[in-house]
């Protein structure tokens, strides 16, 4: 059996990478009652105008159950709701509310700029690099 060590393991590199990256946000939008998958959960919804909560589990790789206990945290705090689908009665959508376009408003910039602090890690040729060996790993899982 080979032996791994977690330094040089692109899993674990990632995971911390992952944690680092979402402590940081989470420290910074926890003012606004968000965590980080509240946060995507409101941007994925924004972009689509409306989902089902199966199409947000899969763009989210969440498990259904996880799923449903994100959406009943976001509309308990009324960023979001479901109402019937207008193409398929017995379907329910999910929505962004009013309240969740303008907190989202407000959070977008702090989003942007941790994005941007990261990013600057690395000079330009760096990034389109990485985006580049990301997206390839990406397209193979």
């Amino acid at each position: 059996m080979k032996n791994i060590k977690l330094n040089e393991s692109v899993g674990h590199l990632f995971h911390i990478i992952n944690l680092n990256m979402r402590k940081r946000l989470e420290k910074e939008i926890k003012a606004f009652g968000l965590s980080s998958s509240h946060q995507f959960g409101v941007l994925l919804l924004l972009s689509k105008n409306t989902m089902s909560q199966k199409e947000i589990s899969e763009a989210t790789l969440a498990d259904e159950p996880s799923t449903t206990r994100m959406l009943d945290r976001m509309i308990k705090k009324e960023l979001i709701n479901k109402r019937r689908s207008d193409e398929d009665k017995r379907k329910q959508v999910v929505y962004i509310t009013e309240e969740g376009q303008a907190l989202l408003m407000k959070i977008l910039p702090i989003v942007a700029t941790h994005n941007e602090e990261i990013a600057s890690i690395l000079e330009e040729e760096e990034r389109k690099e990485l985006f580049r060996l990301l997206q390839k790993i990406e397209s193979k899982l």
